[in-house]
């Protein structure tokens, strides 16, 4: 005779994910595919590095070299050759698909340098560079991080990010983007009673946007994030979802449907 505890239903818990704060990428991960999210939140950062190419280390180095020229005080302060020596320092080429796409990249990444270099050299003040600044939302905390936060001629504060990709978004994008909400939330908690905005940089095209949220606005993106942060929480399952985004995904070497 069977015992009927057999047949009792299995209960189903959460994955005791580890207690870090949300990133606005962890969530559109989750948002596009469940499984891309659980496997990112573990992938190593040489993995996501190889598999994201050459793109993605022209940025780091792209950033490095920006990072450290606004923390000398901008291209006033920082000669470009010093500029252009930090990014030769913190490229690597081996994440290229070959010696033809290292070489583009390599090119495209100093004359985006020069570029920038010239166009800010009666730019802003430079506050602060790589500002990770955290924030409650709902039951969760998020985490976002500015590439460097400048004082403006009007005396405002805005937080910047600078995008070497090629097609960067639109001024409207930035204000639809659950991303771009959360960092300017980040920005009030960190600088209250400062007039803030945010700035995309468009290290391709030496150009960008700056722009800042109405509450009306802001509070209904913040929600988009910590509804989904909910979602995740309470989780036991995370469904592959294939499709395009397969092709670039970060996580595709761990993922049980790609094999």
């Amino acid at each position: 005779m069977s015992d009927e505890r057999d047949n009792a239903p299995v209960p189903v818990v959460p994955l005791d994910l580890p207690e870090r704060p949300f990133t606005a990428r962890n969530i559109a991960d989750f948002h596009e595919c469940p499984q891309k999210f659980l496997l990112s939140w573990f992938v190593p950062r040489e993995e996501t590095r190889r598999f994201l190419g050459g793109p993605a280390t022209l940025h780091q180095a792209l950033r490095a070299a920006l990072v450290d020229c606004h923390r000398l005080g901008g291209p006033s302060a920082a000669p470009l050759v010093r500029v252009q020596a930090v990014f030769e320092d913190a490229w690597d080429g081996s994440a290229c698909a070959d010696s033809l796409e290292e070489e583009q990249l390599h090119t495209q990444g100093l004359r985006m340098l020069r570029d920038y270099h010239e166009a800010h050299m009666s730019g802003p003040a430079t506050v602060d560079v790589d500002v990770r600044m955290e924030i409650p939302l709902g039951d969760h905390r998020f985490v976002a991080v500015a590439d460097a936060v400048m004082r403006l001629d009007d005396g405002g504060l805005s937080a910047t990010r600078w995008m070497s990709t090629r097609n960067p978004p639109s001024a409207q994008q930035l204000g639809e983007s659950p991303a771009w909400a959360l960092l300017y939330a980040c920005m009030q908690d960190r600088y209250p009673g400062e007039d803030l905005s945010v700035t995309m940089w468009s290290l391709r095209r030496s150009s960008g946007h700056r722009i800042s949220f109405f509450e009306d606005d802001l509070q209904p993106l913040l929600r988009r994030l910590t509804r989904v942060a909910d979602r995740i929480r309470v989780a036991t399952v995370f469904p592959a979802e294939t499709g395009m985004h397969c092709r670039w995904c970060r996580a595709r070497s761990r993922c049980p449907a790609l094999r």
